[in-house]
């Protein structure tokens, strides 16, 4: 009888205890944590918080940076036509003599499928202060014609202007598919710094897979596509070159760069170089008289100068199609703030007068 109570406890035991191993799974296990996607609506300047190229020293300025060692253009077999940029770059980082330029065998299309439409102005806002009122303010400049704010998101007022949704990187495909439908915008920005592992952060092929699943098909409904922006470096060249060769009939329309260097003559040398190599026209979505080096920072004198030198050439230029200043924002980022373009009562600086005018 003994014997016959302790097997009925222990079936009792199994049963419970089977009971417990196969019960519901909490629900904690089967959430999805998407905080890390960042809303335009509710904290854009989050985003504008992310352009932190500035924690990089030397990564998107003017001076060289170490030579790449993952694959480029160059690696496979590419000439290297020269551009004579000044001594300044040099900081102690590898020097291809600062000067030695892949050329990669772009396969973009020849003839855009548009040309920029907003009057003729060729000056842009990067905005990163959502609905603030004063966006009003900087829109009625007479040069200002654009705006992007580093996301697919548009504030909710542009007032006129030509807004620009991009896709920045892997974090923002989920948003950009659901807002850059047919008629939300004209133009599109590819993705931001990919050579940057501070920013986007991809292979050139990963940015051509990215470009061609979501940003190609755009052209099919009317969009005019600009292509990734790099940083004004070795590496950003050598990123860009490799993208064009992984990018096999990729339609792209524009070619956009970032600049930070004090030298405005080497801003021209850069753009030029872009626009020969490709042959397409060309946006430069930041830019600012900036020093990554240890060298000193420009004064308010030596900026204004830059700028004059910079708007003079955009002006002037047929191919040189938007330009868009950084400095619209209360905290430059480590950016020289001699750079500013938005006053402490929100109004536009005289440097922001002087390219928006």
């Amino acid at each position: 009888m003994a014997a016959l109570k302790l097997f009925n406890l222990l079936a009792l035991a199994s049963v419970v205890l089977l009971a417990l191993v196969s019960g519901p799974t909490p629900a904690n296990a089967l959430t999805t944590d998407r905080s890390h996607v960042a809303r335009y609506a509710r904290d854009h300047q989050a985003i504008a918080a992310a352009k932190r190229k500035r924690d990089t020293a030397g990564s998107a300025s003017g001076q060289c940076k170490p030579k790449p060692t993952t694959a480029s253009a160059s690696s496979a077999g590419a000439s290297t036509p020269t551009l004579s940029l000044s001594s300044s770059y040099s900081h102690g980082y590898y020097l291809h003599r600062c000067n030695s330029y892949p050329t990669p065998t772009p396969t973009p299309t020849p003839t855009p499928a548009s040309t920029p439409t907003s009057g003729g102005k060729k000056w842009g806002l990067g905005w990163a202060n959502g609905d603030a009122s004063y966006l009003s303010t900087f829109a009625a400049r007479p040069n200002v014609g654009f705006l992007y704010t580093w996301s697919p998101y548009l504030p909710t007022d542009i007032y006129g202007l030509e807004g620009i949704p991009m896709l920045w990187g892997y974090d923002q495909i989920s948003d950009f598919q659901s807002l850059v439908v047919p008629g939300y915008a004209k133009y599109v920005l590819g993705m931001n710094e990919p050579n940057e592992p501070s920013q986007s952060n991809m292979s050139p092929a990963d940015g051509a897979s990215l470009w061609q699943q979501y940003i190609n098909p755009l052209q099919n409904s009317g969009y005019y596509l600009v292509s990734p922006a790099c940083t004004n470096d070795q590496a950003g060249l050598d990123w860009m070159a490799g993208f064009f060769q992984a990018c096999s009939g990729c339609h792209v329309d524009a070619i956009a760069f970032h600049f930070y260097g004090t030298n405005a003559q080497d801003f021209i040398s850069y753009a030029t170089q872009l626009h020969t190599t490709y042959n397409l026209p060309i946006w430069v979505t930041e830019f600012a008289d900036q020093s990554f080096s240890d060298g000193a920072q420009a004064s308010q004198d030596e900026v204004y100068a830059f700028a004059g030198t910079i708007a003079n050439f955009v002006d002037s230029t047929s191919w040189f199609e938007v330009a868009f200043p950084f400095g619209v924002m209360s905290d430059l980022q480590g950016v020289n703030t001699a750079n500013s373009l938005l006053s402490s009562d929100d109004t536009p600086t005289s440097l922001a007068y002087d390219y928006f005018g």
